[in-house]
């Protein structure tokens, strides 16, 4: 989808329109989607080509720009992605992967996720890991360490309290509590009156926090989530965003077969000199029916 078309789409000039104008937002769009296509992985850059095929699965999509200019979120009940002006790459990014997963897939967790988390935080644990693990939660709340990156303080932070589902740790004495910098409270995650994980937020933040990871060429911050929860996780979300992909390839490759066809039917029409519904009666087949650092509550 080029950038004319996804204006001609999306974009609304009139602040009379009762869904506000959205000029600011779909420029930042388009700049996210432009940083997409240059990313190191195919499989987001592929997503990223195939945005205008997000009507075809979702025909509610629709942009909104967010009152605030930095902020960004996607609403899944609406299909609606809400974008501010300003908003940075990291985050919505982020949204855009609760996006993508919204409108491919329903985001439907893969099947035995519960036991990918398990895992991940058991590998975290091990003993042969743990020091690497708790030396790594030291640095991540360090308020003053300015070695942080952002993708370490926003996505990998959030991805280790998804994990964990809890807002912070205490490494060695009992009052050395070590805040995460980005998290979801503890209650988003896990579900205290079941006694269980929320297999489905867990998913649904893991792959926005990956996806927008992998989408701004973050390979140090992928490589740290390896050391610390090993390759399944990643390997799950990696699996999550090809199939993402696909699907998108397989709507825009269904569409131009649909206008091949057509195209040839109309020739034949003119060949025969049939009519078109002549020709389609005989041979047409029956179609088949987070929180930031210093927000904590």
């Amino acid at each position: 989808m080029t950038e004319q078309e996804i204006r001609k789409k999306y974009q609304r000039d009139d602040e009379t329109d009762l869904r506000g104008a959205n000029v600011g937002a779909i420029d930042n769009l388009i700049g996210m989607l432009e940083i997409h296509k240059n990313s190191s992985d195919e499989y987001v850059r592929n997503i990223a080509e195939h945005f205008g095929e997000f009507e075809k699965l979702a025909p509610n999509f629709v942009i909104f720009e967010s009152q605030k200019s930095d902020e960004c979120f996607y609403m899944h009940s609406f299909a609606a992605f809400q974008i501010g002006k300003d908003t940075e790459s990291l985050i919505s990014s982020h949204e855009f992967g609760h996006a993508v997963i919204g409108v491919t897939s329903k985001t439907k967790v893969p099947k035995g996720y519960d036991g990918v988390i398990a895992r991940a935080k058991a590998h975290a644990l091990a003993p042969e890991n743990r020091e690497y693990f708790k030396q790594y939660i030291t640095y991540l709340s360090q308020k003053d360490n300015e070695d942080r990156t952002q993708a370490e303080k926003g996505p990998v932070s959030d991805i280790i309290s998804s994990v964990f589902q809890q807002e912070g740790f205490r490494i060695g004495s009992y009052d050395n509590e070590c805040w995460l910098p980005a998290y979801h409270l503890r209650d988003y995650y896990f579900d205290e009156e079941k006694g269980e994980v929320k297999v489905d937020k867990v998913y649904d933040e893991d792959f926005a926090n990956f996806y927008s990871l992998k989408a701004n060429n973050c390979e140090k911050e992928i490589e740290t989530l390896r050391n610390l929860f090993g390759d399944e996780l990643i390997e799950v979300l990696n699996s999550e965003i090809l199939k993402s992909a696909v699907i998108l390839e397989r709507v825009a490759s269904k569409d131009q077969k649909e206008s091949v066809l057509n195209e040839m039917e109309s020739i034949k029409g003119v060949i025969t000199g049939t009519t078109q519904e002549d020709i389609r009666s005989i041979s047409e087949p029956e179609k088949e029916n987070y929180k930031d650092e210093g927000e904590r509550e």
